[in-house]
């Protein structure tokens, strides 16, 4: 406790303005304690959303005021997922009140789309209260390694905070955006580009301007949900250098001959004093960190600031390892269903090595929520289970569009049968391709030749009804510039009937592959054409 109180004291006596305030050192205080007694931390935090929302329609429909106890919780109040609520949160978006939570409904975030109609996560006040409290634990971390960062700022990359409203007259907008939107004066000073860049949905208009921000500011911090993104604004600033000097020129001539005289135009020159990259290390991503160091120019540290999703947050990002995270047990209550069973566990109740799926009780009125998303146990910090992300549950996703397996397929499905194509078997595949955007590959086994024309036109429908199915495919795709188009490549006659049939001798399972998270998978099966 000590060695805390005193990082606490170096931090107020050094960082611009004390950003940790006395309300941060009580939330870092209190997360020590928890290190000891976390279940005990958990058992408060879900009498504490109990009790608040007892008078809610769920909590009346569930009985809350009588629940005593983390058993009692488990045995009256069912496991759900979004579909099981989603009437509720319709007449949410139409303006109604004390539904989930007795706390006003502000905004609306989507979470990852698996219809044209997207699936929006109700936010109060409190979960940017929630948000406030878990960013002091996990600055206390990084600040005690890199208190370097305080003398800069950090080039955040963020979708928008405002997309439109609701009937009921609620916004609605990505969670990375709003909740940089909502954080304190400070923070929002610290970003290196104006936040209202973040709602330009013209992807081209909008790296344009957040490069003439960019490079006239001493950036210290990289923070983005994915490499692609700093890879794709990188490559801007590489492919656009005579266009950005001359533009600075008008307005800092200064800057504009520095900028001019340098030998690289590489971003660690551009800004030399950059020392820590903060970005989802999912396995995906990890396919292009290595990429992205390189175009970066210098090999320095790339932590994980922890899973946050649309739902809430399910760790926070301060493992040694750079990668995992510990739960963030006084704010949200979890619960832990190991793989292969079916018993949901509580947080001392979890093992190293382990493989878990996650359900949440947040204080924004979500009860027991599967997410599904899957995380492994890689160690403990005191008693608290040190976690990484691992995946997420029949989803495919190479950069952030959390597309899920049933809607693929069934997009996929329906365009075949648009296009008239015959055909007997197909996948979907990540292609990662150095210095190009990720995109996926469809494999394709025809029934009968086609001819180029109609292969042509089915890529540009394909794309058309991922486009339109799936919201955050959209959002990758359209707003953000993270992925491009599909490719088709067209299988060798019996190339997987002969997949298959080692399939058979093998495993007895011939259960189709609609989806595959390896790139690699491709390798077998001989490709006769391939359409980009």
């Amino acid at each position: 406790m000590n060695k805390i109180k005193e990082i606490c004291k170096i931090i107020k006596e050094n960082v611009i303005n004390n950003i940790y305030f006395p309300n941060q050192v009580k939330q870092v205080i209190d997360f020590q304690k928890a290190l000891v007694y976390p279940l005990d931390a958990q058992e408060r935090i879900l009498r504490k959303i109990l009790r608040r929302n007892k008078n809610t329609e769920y909590g009346k429909e569930f009985n809350f005021k009588n629940i005593k106890n983390i058993t009692d919780y488990q045995k009256k109040v069912p496991i759900i997922t979004y579909e099981d609520i989603e009437d509720k949160i319709e007449r949410i978006k139409n303006g109604k009140q004390n539904i989930l939570t007795r706390n006003k409904v502000i905004h609306l975030v989507p979470t990852s789309g698996t219809t044209s109609k997207p699936k929006l996560i109700p936010i109060t006040r409190q979960r940017i209260k929630n948000y406030n409290k878990e960013f002091a634990i996990w600055g206390l971390y990084v600040l005690k390694d890199h208190l370097e960062i305080t003398s800069g700022k950090t080039l955040y990359f963020a979708g928008p905070y405002y997309e439109g409203k609701t009937k009921g007259d609620i916004t609605y907008s990505c969670i990375s955006g709003y909740l940089a939107y909502r954080s304190t004066w400070f923070l929002k000073y610290k970003i290196a580009t104006p936040l209202i860049l973040f709602n330009d949905f013209n992807f081209k208009r909008k790296i344009r301007k957040m490069a003439i921000y960019a490079v006239q500011e001493n950036i210290t911090q990289l923070a983005f949900t994915t490499p692609i993104e700093a890879i794709i604004f990188f490559d801007y600033l590489k492919n656009s250098k005579k266009k950005i000097i001359r533009e600075i020129k008008k307005i800092n001539p200064k800057r504009a001959e520095e900028l001019k005289n340098l030998k690289e135009f590489k971003p660690i020159n551009i800004w030399p004093n950059i020392s820590l990259v903060n970005c989802f290390k999912s396995k995906t991503n990890e396919m292009y960190i290595d990429i992205f160091l390189k175009k970066l120019g210098k090999n320095i540290e790339v932590r994980d600031p922890g899973i946050n999703a649309s739902e809430g947050r399910i760790s926070i990002g301060i493992g040694k390892d750079g990668v995992s995270g510990v739960p963030p047990i006084n704010t949200t209550f979890l619960e832990y269903i190991e793989l292969g069973t079916n018993k949901p566990l509580t947080i001392n109740k979890l093992k190293k090595n382990k493989k878990y799926k996650i359900v949440m009780t947040t204080q924004e009125g979500l009860y027991r929520y599967d997410i599904g998303d899957i995380i492994k146990v890689t160690g403990f910090m005191k008693k608290i289970p040190l976690i990484k992300f691992e995946c997420r549950n029949r989803y495919l996703d190479i950069a952030g569009e959390l597309a899920p397996e049933v809607k693929l397929t069934t997009i996929m499905k329906d365009t075949i049968k648009e296009c008239k194509l015959k055909v007997k078997h197909f996948t979907i595949i990540p292609c990662i391709e150095t210095s190009k955007k990720p995109k996926y590959e469809i494999l394709i086994d025809l029934e009968d030749k086609t001819t180029t024309k109609k292969i042509k036109e089915f890529q540009k429908k394909i794309d058309s009804n991922l486009q339109k199915g799936i919201t955050d495919y959209d959002q990758m795709r359209r707003y953000l510039g993270r992925m491009d188009k599909p490719i088709i490549s067209i299988l060798k006659k019996d190339s997987y009937d002969n997949f298959n049939k080692k399939r058979l001798v093998g495993s007895g399972n011939q259960k189709p592959i609609n989806i595959h998270r390896d790139s690699n998978f491709r390798k077998n099966f001989e490709i006769e054409k391939t359409f980009r």
